[in-house]
């Protein structure tokens, strides 16, 4: 409501000189009005629009942040099972693997992943023979008789490699 009244007094004021001059036509400069009240609101808007967007990054970018680096956690791991299943002999993915070749695919892709990503084996630490056991799970590798007794979950890696690189 409170923006009319400019406008409407503007519109009034542009008009007072056709008053004036006692002529039956009223021009109203529309566009150039347009372009005064766009001026003004424009860096209104996109001062509203950087602080709403500051805003949403400072809430969501460490969960953003989050994401992305579990995708990336899942995407070598993946790597490194894929890698394990081609370095070993008898392993074939899609097909039940049984315990001792499992537990090969679970040492080999301990060790690419030593390789490859250092800094990475180093964060899951303890946790990477049971994350490497479950992405064998989920392609379906593992037979039944499977369990944490008789497959490795602690990998044995040599880490000489990643001193020497």
């Amino acid at each position: 409501m409170r923006a009319r009244i400019p406008l409407a007094a503007a519109m009034t004021l542009a008009a007072l000189p056709a008053f004036a001059a006692g002529t039956n036509s009223v021009s109203v400069p529309i566009g150039a009005l347009a372009t005064q009240v766009l001026s003004v609101i424009e860096p209104l808007v996109l001062s509203l629009l950087g602080a709403t967007l500051t805003w949403l990054l400072a809430k969501l970018g460490p969960e953003i942040a989050k994401s992305l680096h579990a995708a990336h956690v899942d995407q070598e791991i993946e790597r490194a099972v894929d890698a394990g299943f081609a370095l070993v002999e008898g392993a074939e993915k899609g097909k039940v693997l049984e315990v001792p070749v499992a537990n090969k695919v679970i040492r080999k892709a301990a060790q690419c992943l030593v390789d490859e990503a250092p800094a990475l084996f180093r964060e899951l630490g303890a946790s990477l023979g049971p994350m490497l056991v479950a992405k064998l799970s989920a392609c379906g590798a593992l037979p039944p008789s499977a369990s944490a007794g008789n497959l490795d979950l602690s990998p044995y890696v040599d880490v000489k490699k990643e001193a020497a690189g």
